[in-house]
């Protein structure tokens, strides 16, 4: 993704709900891929979980900072985070990613005085959920 500093509130939380959104498909294809019920099941927690945030997400973005904007980069955001063939690798590195972005939105809103208590709250519960989803695919990675 772009440099962060530069874009409105509305802005960067359209871009979070997006890197969700991308999320969510790279988790929810490796399902659909992968050859091992264990993997089968582990990538449905992990993409159902963040069906959840992806919702979570445009709420409250709607909600707090009006409409969402651009997100039919969709497929060029998927497209970026699909970089590797091995399906745990991927599904890693986006959760990496996502992690990284979070942080960066969560520090732009912050010193822009555009961040919320309950924005706040929702991306450190975000990041916390990807921490899980992190260490089960390092551990799935490991095997």
């Amino acid at each position: 993704m772009k440099k962060t500093a530069q874009k409105s509130p509305v802005e960067l939380v359209s871009m979070y709900v997006l890197f969700l959104r991308a999320l969510y498909l790279i988790h929810q294809e490796n399902h659909w891929k992968t050859r091992g019920y264990d993997l089968h099941l582990m990538f449905q927690r992990i993409y159902e979980g963040v069906q959840e945030m992806a919702d979570e997400a445009a709420e409250k973005a709607v909600g707090v900072y009006g409409d969402l904007v651009k997100q039919d980069q969709i497929g060029t955001l998927t497209d970026r985070l699909r970089e590797t063939e091995d399906l745990v690798e991927r599904s890693l590195k986006a959760e990496k990613a996502f992690q990284a972005f979070a942080k960066k939105v969560y520090e732009t809103l912050k010193e822009s005085d555009a961040l919320t208590l309950g924005v706040d709250d929702m991306i450190m519960s975000h990041c916390s959920k990807s921490e899980v989803h992190t260490f089960l695919l390092q551990q799935a990675e490991k095997r």
